[in-house]
């Protein structure tokens, strides 16, 4: 099941509070660089790097969110051998090549709930990372223990947005109805609803997990799988690790 079926073709409409797409791309290598992203979704990352590097390769559960990407992708013109977007899961694939730069922006990572899907992740990046390569992934900083049982556990829907669409205007809330303290684990509740003049005309719902960490738990993964890291920050505008509202590790393979 595509849980993101009915929010898929909204998701664009509601971009990220940072633009990290320039960060991914000063990190890519070289200019013949091959890039795997991991939940590359409809490509809000994926398609502006396809200037940067030699190849890319991206991997999403959604087929509406590839969809949406494959769509994009057709309108760059660039050469079919250059990219390649597919479905899988991100803690269970072989794509059997090796690459330069293994992304997963936006959170995807906390999209894992389980220990055994987060122990897959980090075998598959170690498989499919090339000699010198490197992995950079990516949470939210996530508030004190206290504050977040205080912002949680109600059934109120909370504004996050509004946006101009076409023929009308699309407003999202949140549900933050669930959580599991004890695994650090939020349930949120997307809620999609797109009016024409003040009519209702569509309403989409999004339930994902979201398991956080706080910055040496997130630093402490990676070194725990067998990974070195070699950069860290607070956000991707040269904000301090721990400091910032982001967590971004890059790591690569112990020698």
């Amino acid at each position: 099941m595509d849980i993101r079926n009915e929010a898929a073709i909204y998701y664009d409409f509601t971009r990220p509070p940072f633009d990290d797409v320039p960060f991914y791309k000063e990190r890519i290598p070289f200019p013949e660089a091959s890039v795997l992203e991991l939940g590359c979704g409809t490509g809000r990352v994926l398609v502006p790097l396809l200037d940067s590097c030699g190849y890319i390769h991206g991997i999403d559960l959604s087929g509406c969110m590839l969809q949406i990407c494959r769509e994009k992708i057709s309108q760059t013109g660039v050469p079919s051998g250059k990219v390649r977007v597919e479905t899988g899961d991100i803690s269970s694939f072989d794509l059997e090549r090796r690459f330069d730069l293994i992304i997963a922006p936006y959170r995807v990572f906390q999209n894992l709930e389980t220990d055994a899907q987060i122990d897959g992740l980090f075998r598959c990046v170690g498989k499919h990372l090339a000699r010198n390569g490197s992995c950079i992934l990516n949470v939210f900083h996530p508030w004190p223990l206290d504050r977040i049982q205080q912002a949680w556990g109600s059934d109120q829907e909370h504004f996050l947005s509004e946006t101009p669409v076409p023929g009308g205007r699309l407003v999202r809330h949140e549900r933050k109805q669930r959580m599991d303290l004890k695994k650090q684990i939020l349930y949120p509740e997307m809620i999609y609803r797109r009016y024409e003049d003040q009519s209702l005309v569509d309403e989409a719902h999004l339930r994902i997990c979201m398991r956080f960490y706080y910055p040496e738990q997130f630093e402490k993964l990676a070194t725990d799988h067998g990974f070195s890291i070699i950069g860290r920050w607070g956000g991707y505008n040269g904000e301090p690790y721990g400091e910032g509202q982001e967590l971004v590790v890059q790591f690569t393979r112990n020698v």
